[in-house]
């Protein structure tokens, strides 16, 4: 019998294949809408038809107007208001999480029980980066 003779490249593959580790890919994972999820999200809110819905307290009293939303890196959303000053212009903006809104589809509001424009005057400013 003929000895076996491979060049020094072909030992080195077959050597590294022979005693590697398996490589541990991550499983693959579906991802898609349950039916629950799917018309929720066909009766949601885009963020762009909330945008400039003016904000009120819970009398109707006018406090500011939706600006942007922020999505936290902690999975929370948080509404970005722009809060009128006494002239009517828009004074500074606060973030507020958006849970704490109802949203008036009749009256086209988005309402923030028991805020005002003065207690809301007292959050720290927003500052985008």
């Amino acid at each position: 019998m003929k000895p076996l003779h491979l060049p020094l490249l072909q030992v080195a593959i077959l050597a590294v294949i022979t005693f590697s580790k398996p490589i541990d890919y991550a499983a693959a994972q579906e991802i898609g809408l349950t039916p629950l999820e799917a018309t929720e999200v066909s009766t949601g809110y885009s963020a762009d038809a909330l945008k400039l819905r003016s904000v009120v307290g819970d009398k109707h009293d006018r406090i500011g107007r939706i600006s942007d939303f922020i999505f936290g890196k902690d999975g929370n959303i948080y509404v970005v208001v722009a809060v009128d000053d006494s002239t009517g212009l828009f004074g500074h903006l606060v973030a507020v999480p958006l849970r704490q809104f109802k949203l008036d589809d009749m009256h086209d509001y988005a309402v923030l029980p028991g805020a005002s424009r003065t207690a809301l005057a007292k959050l720290p400013v927003y500052v985008s980066h």
